[in-house]
C-alpha cells in the first residue's frame, strides 16, 4: 500500500484549488475573498494516510514573554479588541470591532497593488504564534513562497483617540535560512502612529537578543525561528493618546537578496476605557461550517441573532442581537449566575453548541467574553454568507481504456475527513470516497472532479477557478468538463507548463510548472450544485 499511487498522490497532496470570489453588495466598496478551503485536501481511504510531524528543537524550559504594563489612566480599565479568525487582508479589513464607544478596524496597502500580500497566510489566527497563544494576526509579503516584489502596511484605526492599554507585541520578526537552507528572507519592519495628522513617538524594544531596534525601525538577526516558540518578539510602546498606527512590513537585504515569502505577527491587544460600573458578559454566534463546536479561520459571525440574558431564577433580565460580525454583549451587569440563550438564527441553522450557557460573573468589572455559539446548515441555498464549498475526488482510473481492475466508482463510503455534505439528498450530495486498491502504472489515466456548492445569501459572483495538473502526470488534452457554472462562465482550458497564468496568477497556489486547468465559473446563484472535471495521464 505503501507504494500505491506514489507517482500521482505525491503530487496531490500539494494540489490546491484556490477560488477569487468577488462578493457584489455586501459592503460599501469590493470585497475579494482569497479562499483556501479546509475541504480541499483529500485522501483516499484505501489509497494512503500521510501523517506529516514537524518537529522543533524546543526549549521546553523557555516561557513566552508577554507585556503585563498597564498604561491605563485612574479610573479606566484595559479593554480587549475582540478581533476574530479570519483569513486574508479582505476579510479582516471587513471587521469593525466595537470596543466601549470606540470602533477599531484595520487596513492593508501594497505598494504594488495585488502584487505583495500574500492572502492565503494573512490571517487571524487562534494557533500559537511567536509563542503566545492566539488569536493573533499574521501579516506575510510575498505571495506563495515567492519574494516579494514590495512593501505592504497594515494600519489599525480608532474611530476617536485612544490609549494602547499595554505595549504591543510584534511577532517573530526574524530572518530565514535555517529552515530553508538557501532561500534567505529577512523581515524589516517600521512602526508610526499618529493622532490625527500629528505624529506620536512609538519606542521599539527586543523582548530577547534576536533583533535588532534602530529608532522605529525593527529588523530580524536570527535564523527562522519556529511558531511555538518566542525567540524574535518586540514589543511597541507608542508614546501617547493614538487614533491610528501603521506597520510598514518590507524585505529587508543585509544577509542578500530575498528569495522567498515571510510572515510577522502582532499579538491581541487592549485600550483604556473608562470602568463601568458593572461586568460585561458576550462573544460572538458564528457559522461553524465544518460543525466541530468552536469558530475557525474562514468561519464568519451570523448578523442579527437574538441573545436572551435570564438571572439565577431563569428571568430574563435582557435581550440583544449580535452585530454584522456576529459579536454581541451584555455590560454594566451586577455579579450573579447567569445564563445566555441564542435563538436559531432561521429555519436554516442547526445549533453546533449548545443554545444556553452558564455565565457566571464573581469579580467587578469582570469581562465573561467566551460565551460563543455556533450554528450551521447543509440546505442548499443556506442563508448566511455567500460562500463556495469545495469537494476534490478521484473518479476513475483506467488502463488502456477499461476501469482498473480492482476499482469500484460506484459505490461510496462517506468521507471521514468532512460532513458539510452528509444531510444533502442526491443527487446534490458530494460522492465519498471510492475504494482503489490497484496500484497505478505508468499511460494509466486518472479522472478528477472538483464539486462546488453555492450556499448563502444572494450570489457568488465573478468566481475563478484553479488547480495545477499534479507532478508526474501530463493533463490528457480535450477532458475539460464543466457542469452547473453560473452566468458569464467559459468552458475552461488548460494553460501549458510555464505559461503565463495571466487572470488567475493570484489564485493558483504555486508554480506553473506542470500545466493548471483554469476556468471562470461566472455568477453561481446560492443553491447551485456542479463540479469541474479533467483528466491526467500518468508519465
Amino acid at each position: 500500500m505503501k507504494h500505491l499511487f506514489k507517482g500521482v498522490l505525491q503530487a496531490f497532496n500539494n494540489v490546491w484549488i484556490s477560488l477569487l470570489q468577488h462578493f457584489g453588495g455586501l459592503c460599501s466598496g469590493q470585497i475579494f475573498k482569497f479562499l483556501r478551503p479546509k475541504s480541499l485536501r483529500y485522501y483516499l481511504l484505501a489509497l494512503v494516510l500521510v501523517v506529516m510531524q514537524i518537529v522543533g528543537n524546543v526549549n521546553s524550559k523557555q516561557k513566552a514573554v508577554a507585556q503585563e504594563q498597564n498604561f491605563c489612566p485612574a479610573g479606566n480599565v484595559p479593554t480587549t479588541v475582540n478581533w476574530r479568525p479570519a483569513v486574508g487582508a479582505p476579510n479582516i479589513a471587513t471587521q469593525t470591532i466595537p470596543v466601549g464607544e470606540v470602533n477599531v478596524n484595520f487596513s492593508f496597502t501594497e505598494s504594488l497593488p495585488g502584487r505583495v500580500i500574500d492572502n492565503e497566510e494573512t490571517l487571524i489566527s487562534n494557533d500559537v504564534y511567536g509563542g503566545l497563544p492566539g488569536p493573533n494576526l499574521r501579516f506575510n509579503i510575498g505571495q506563495e513562497k515567492t519574494p516579494s516584489p514590495g512593501s505592504a502596511t497594515l494600519s489599525i484605526n480608532f474611530s476617536r483617540p485612544v490609549i494602547i492599554a499595554s505595549p504591543l507585541t510584534l511577532l517573530d520578526v526574524d530572518r530565514n535560512g535555517v529552515r530553508d537552507i538557501g532561500f534567505t528572507y529577512q523581515d524589516r519592519v517600521t512602526v508610526n502612529a499618529f493622532n490625527g495628522d500629528v505624529p506620536v513617538g512609538v519606542t521599539l524594544r527586543s523582548l530577547t537578543p534576536n533583533t535588532r531596534v534602530t529608532g522605529n525601525t525593527v529588523v530580524g538577526t536570527i535564523e527562522n525561528s519556529f511558531p511555538d516558540r518566542p525567540d524574535s518578539n518586540v514589543s511597541v510602546t507608542p508614546g501617547g493618546q493614538l487614533n491610528r498606527i501603521d506597520f510598514l512590513y518590507e524585505p529587508g537585504t543585509e544577509f542578500g537578496q530575498p528569495l522567498q515569502d515571510e510572515t510577522v505577527g502582532l499579538a491581541r491587544f487592549s485600550i483604556c476605557l473608562p470602568a463601568p460600573p458593572g461586568a460585561t458578559i458576550g462573544d460572538t454566534v458564528f457559522n461553524d461550517r465544518n460543525g466541530n463546536g468552536r469558530q475557525d479561520q474562514g468561519e464568519p459571525g451570523i448578523g442579527n441573532v437574538t441573545l436572551i440574558l435570564r438571572n439565577s431564577r431563569g428571568q430574563e433580565v435582557r435581550r440583544t442581537t449580535t452585530n454584522s460580525n456576529g459579536i454581541y454583549s451584555f455590560i454594566n451587569l451586577p455579579l450573579g449566575n447567569y445564563t445566555v440563550e441564542a435563538l436559531r438564527p432561521n429555519t436554516d441553522f442547526n445549533p453546533t453548541t449548545n443554545t444556553t450557557l452558564a455565565a457566571n460573573l464573581t469579580q467587578p468589572n469582570q469581562e465573561l467574553l467566551t460565551v460563543d455559539f455556533g450554528f450551521n446548515t447543509n440546505r442548499l441555498g443556506s442563508a448566511g454568507a455567500p460562500n463556495i464549498s469545495l469537494i476534490k475526488r478521484i473518479t476513475s482510473a483506467t488502463r488502456n481504456g477499461q476501469l482498473i481492475s480492482g476499482t469500484n466508482f460506484n459505490t461510496f463510503v462517506a468521507d471521514p475527513n468532512n460532513n458539510n455534505d452528509d444531510a444533502l439528498p442526491s443527487p446534490e450530495r458530494f460522492r465519498g470516497v471510492s475504494t482503489l486498491e490497484a496500484p497505478i502504472q505508468s499511460r494509466d489515466e486518472i479522472e478528477y472532479t472538483i464539486y462546488f456548492l453555492a450556499e448563502g445569501d444572494g450570489t457568488v459572483n465573478n468566481v475563478r477557478f484553479c488547480d495545477l495538473v499534479p507532478n508526474g502526470t501530463t493533463f490528457a488534452s480535450n477532458s475539460i468538463n464543466i457542469d452547473g457554472a453560473g452566468s458569464g462562465a467559459d468552458g475552461g482550458r488548460y494553460l501549458s507548463p510555464l505559461a503565463p497564468l495571466e487572470a488567475f496568477t493570484n489564485i493558483c497556489p504555486g508554480s506553473n510548472n506542470n500545466g493548471a486547468v483554469v476556468a471562470n465559473l461566472g455568477n453561481i446563484a446560492s443553491g447551485n450544485f456542479g463540479s469541474v472535471r479533467f483528466r491526467v495521464t500518468v508519465n
